[in-house]
């Protein structure tokens, strides 16, 4: 974790200490986890109003995608997952942002285990359920030169120093198919599954670090979400801070002398790096695990087309492994969604 220096800014009714952002990956997927992600950031050194823009802070170790002069750029590129990532530009863009912050405060990051067990999602009882991840291995960086990769934590590390900036960590949840199913279920509601898991980490951070600033991406066509928070939040105090609308949706809860103001944006991760950087962590984590269920797949089935998930192509691979998945017994349950 890089180290502030001692000068702090003592947090007023309009400057909070720590801003939080969250985001997910997967959410539409027939097959592989749903992966949300929740980042903070200790920005009470840096003065100002409550949600610096990072981007302008850290300009000198990072860059939003769009502003980049280009490859010999050395700074980390942070911004969406979906314009960082495809298959055509593999992962390598994705890998260096993700590893580059996480070995703030993780820095030895050699295999899989070693990104999930300090987010929190790394359940190996769990993992027993899924013969395509339990007791694999997978080495990291995969797609990353490991002295590149270095240079820019490093840098970053300095930057995040000398502009009084902490990055405190990240906490992820990786949701495969069968709990998504069971939790589906039980809630009737795939949305209220993710709200419910966005909640959780909100939660976890505010206990850990105190008062926050969060941003969250838009949650469908949803524009409400303060009954939803009175109810996750029991015993606060709900206020709406401005309309909620399509473009965006803010409240402030109280509890007690605690204070989490979470705003729901459309498109927050263009606003927002600690949004920016959660998409990031959650595409980055579902692709791993992807890597993982292709290639035991690909083990029985040499030849055999790897899946993204999304609900065409997760017909056509469904149809390639029918036979295999019977001669394994491998039930429905632990393989595909039910929404």
């Amino acid at each position: 974790m890089a180290p502030a220096k001692n000068r702090r800014t003592v947090p007023t009714k309009d400057n909070m200490p720590i801003i939080i952002g969250i985001d997910e990956a997967g959410y539409g997927p027939t097959l592989g986890p749903l992966v949300i992600t929740a980042t903070a950031f200790d920005v009470a050194g840096v003065g100002g109003t409550s949600s610096p823009d990072l981007w302008r802070v850290l300009n000198e170790a990072v860059i939003r995608p769009h502003d980049t002069n280009g490859r010999n750029d050395p700074r980390i590129l942070v911004g969406d997952s979906k314009k960082l990532y495809s298959a055509k530009k593999g992962l390598r863009r994705l890998e260096e942002g993700v590893l580059a912050f996480h070995m703030c405060f993780s820095e030895n990051v050699s295999d899989i285990k070693d990104l999930l067990i300090p987010l929190g999602c790394y359940d190996q009882q769990r993992l027993k359920l899924y013969p395509w991840y339990h007791n694999k291995k997978l080495g990291l960086p995969l797609a990353s030169n490991t002295a590149d990769l270095t240079h820019k934590h490093n840098k970053l590390k300095d930057i995040l120093s000398s502009n009084e900036v902490r990055y405190l960590g990240a906490r992820s949840v990786v949701i495969s198919p069968h709990q998504f199913n069971r939790e589906v279920e039980r809630l009737d509601n795939k949305s209220l599954l993710l709200f419910e898991n966005c909640v959780n980490l909100i939660a976890g951070l505010c206990r850990e670090y105190g008062d926050a600033e969060v941003f969250c991406d838009k949650h469908g066509g949803r524009d409400r979400y303060g009954p939803m928070l009175a109810r996750a939040f029991r015993g606060s105090s709900v206020k709406k801070l401005s309309e909620e609308g399509k473009i965006s949706s803010r409240y402030e809860l109280r509890h007690g002398s605690g204070r989490v103001r979470i705003s729901f944006q459309m498109n927050a991760e263009e606003k927002h790096l600690p949004v920016a950087l959660s998409s990031m962590y959650s595409k980055y984590i579902r692709e791993l695990h992807l890597g993982l269920f292709n290639g035991f797949w690909r083990e029985h089935l040499p030849g055999l087309r790897p899946t993204a998930g999304y609900p065409e192509d997760a017909r056509r691979f469904l149809g390639d492994i029918n036979d295999l998945r019977k001669s394994l017994d491998i039930k429905d349950e632990i393989l595909i969604r039910d929404r």
